[in-house]
């Protein structure tokens, strides 16, 4: 499972970290940073889909892909490359940092390595590639004794973890390396791809879908076909569907059913019931929010068991009087099929549903008002701040936010020996005015 994601020279970041609990909430201002975070970490799941950086090249300057900008906006401020990286929760080898660089217009991988807590190397990219050269040579643990490590060639233009996956690639003299290596990228692989992004299109999700579609896509466009299969081949799921839809004010969802099309296409369809009237609505005449509603209860419970989620502006289309509603739902599935929830929000109303135990995972995105990066994007966890206490017992979060409180308390943080000068000063400031 990941627990931590981490970028370098990204955008809008000169370094950033995100951690990552069993329900984190991002939050910031409008161009603070957090899409450019999560633009991140889709970057990386596409990395571990094997795809080839020329593909990546090639949608992100064609705009096909949702990473806003072309391939030199990528890199911050006059840096001619970026770090993407995360921490798994494995007891060895837990640590992947990879490193692109932009030359000549193109994308090469041009560091990469996983490494332990006592930062050990497992394998490193240490040989870069020149000009237009693609071969870079990749140093590998033979776990033997020895400054002289084995070496062999790969491509940058994929991932190096995508291409050690076969004990083959190894010198047959190292069994171990044979052994751990695979089994540890192969595990970064499963983990990164299962990755499932969701930032819904209505517009998208009122068409017909084919059954045969199982992992639903990021824009939700067959959303109808995932309810299909959750539907009907899992009844267990039924109730909790029609739970989720009871975020929505206004509507009495009691069921439903499917419209199917010659070509074994679907639409799924909304029964309705007031009074003795019973109908139904296909996803044609659905509202946004009822669609939205429908594609996030189709993320989670479709999402591979133990995965990370991650759901882009999910107070869209919600009513504020339904956010508690909906969020308690989500972190239902969650705990039932220990997925790890992000979500990022500027919902007031979401923020003050969140119990408390969530609090600590909130991640505050803002652009830094000082020092030597000036302007820079950074994320700072509450939960981790010396002062976490204090603020929380302040009011809801949602208020705080809103009244500027969060925003005041993290730019200018005060540390327990800040707090001990300012009570030092204003004893003394009572001790002047007894002597007057």
């Amino acid at each position: 499972m990941i627990i931590e994601f981490t970028l370098a020279n990204f955008k809008s970041y000169s370094t950033g970290h995100l951690p990552l609990g069993s329900l984190t909430v991002l939050i910031g201002a409008n161009a603070a940073g957090k899409s450019n975070a999560l633009e991140g970490l889709r970057l990386l799941s596409w990395l571990a889909q094997g795809q080839k950086l020329s593909s990546i090249q090639y949608a992100v300057n064609s705009a096909e892909a949702v990473v806003r900008g072309r391939v030199n906006d990528l890199c911050y401020h006059g840096q001619s490359s970026f770090t993407i990286g995360c921490r798994l929760d494995l007891p060895e080898w837990n640590k992947l940092n990879i490193t692109l660089s932009v030359r000549d217009g193109e994308l090469h991988i041009s560091s990469e390595c996983i490494t332990n807590s006592k930062n050990t190397v497992l394998y490193e990219l240490d040989q870069p590639s020149q000009e237009i050269n693609t071969d870079v040579g990749v140093v590998y643990n033979n776990f033997t004794r020895g400054q002289n490590k084995p070496r062999i060639t790969c491509s940058d233009q994929m991932a190096i973890f995508m291409q050690l996956d076969s004990p083959g690639r190894f010198d047959i003299k190292y069994p171990k390396s044979q052994k751990i290596i695979p089994e540890t990228v192969r595990e970064y692989q499963r983990v990164l791809q299962n990755i499932l992004f969701l930032d819904p299109i209505p517009a998208k999700m009122r068409e017909y879908s084919f059954k045969s579609d199982q992992r639903l896509q990021e824009d939700g466009k067959n959303l109808s076909s995932v309810l299909y299969r959750l539907w009907e081949n899992q009844p267990e799921n039924q109730q909790t569907i029609l739970n989720f839809i009871q975020s929505l004010p206004e509507q009495a969802i009691d069921g439903l059913n499917f419209l199917i099309g010659p070509r074994d296409e679907v639409m799924v369809r909304l029964a309705e019931t007031f009074g003795d009237n019973r109908r139904y609505y296909e996803a044609a005449l659905l509202s946004d929010g009822t669609l939205r509603v429908l594609a996030i209860a189709a993320a989670m419970l479709s999402a591979t068991q133990g995965s990370l989620v991650v759901i882009e502006e999910i107070d869209n289309g919600v009513h504020p009087n339904r956010a508690k509603h909906l969020l308690a739902s989500i972190r239902d599935i969650a705990e039932r099929r220990k997925l790890r929830v992000l979500l990022s929000t500027h919902n007031p109303a979401l923020m003050d549903a969140l119990p408390d135990a969530a609090l600590n995972d909130v991640v505050f995105c803002f652009r830094d008002p000082q020092g030597r990066n000036k302007g820079n994007s950074r994320l700072v966890r509450l939960g981790g701040m010396d002062d976490y206490s204090s603020l929380i017992l302040q009011g809801p979060l949602g208020q705080l936010v809103t009244t500027g409180v969060v925003d005041r308390f993290v730019k200018s943080p005060q540390t327990p020996e800040d707090r001990k000068q300012q009570a030092l000063a204003w004893l003394s400031r009572l001790q002047e005015y007894s002597y007057e």
